[in-house]
């Protein structure tokens, strides 16, 4: 049998039981997310977990900001959930044009150090 694994964030199935998945790169990039876009303060018993993500649509985007958020973003990743992944690079990329401020996190996980990357478009 394989593993299963807990939906991120936590949520019912279809079947009125506990959503689950078989799928461990997808159990991953959901607690991945779950850091990015919880704020921290907002886990009543974990105040410092998570990297405020939703914050940096209303910073500006000049090259200081852009460090300090992906210094922000990489610390909170290996804070939360580094026994399980190595983070390679976290990198951030604004497309003024498109109004968007796309973030590149290249990682691995601790099991098997296959690379893995997630984009994630503001």
């Amino acid at each position: 049998m394989a593993d299963r694994f807990l939906y991120h964030p936590f949520r019912f199935g279809a079947q009125g039981g506990v959503a689950v998945t078989e799928d461990p790169d997808r159990h991953l990039r959901d607690k991945v997310e779950a850091v990015l876009f919880t704020a921290p303060g907002e886990r009543v018993n974990q105040p410092d977990f998570g990297a405020g993500l939703n914050r940096a649509v209303f910073e500006t985007l000049d090259e200081l900001s852009i460090a300090a958020l992906e210094f922000r973003v990489s610390q909170a990743l290996r804070r939360d959930i580094g026994e399980e992944i190595i983070i390679d690079s976290v990198d951030f990329e604004p497309e003024p044009e498109a109004g968007e401020l796309v973030l590149h996190i290249a990682f691995r996980r601790r099991s098997d150090q296959r690379p893995r990357s997630l984009e994630v478009r503001l």
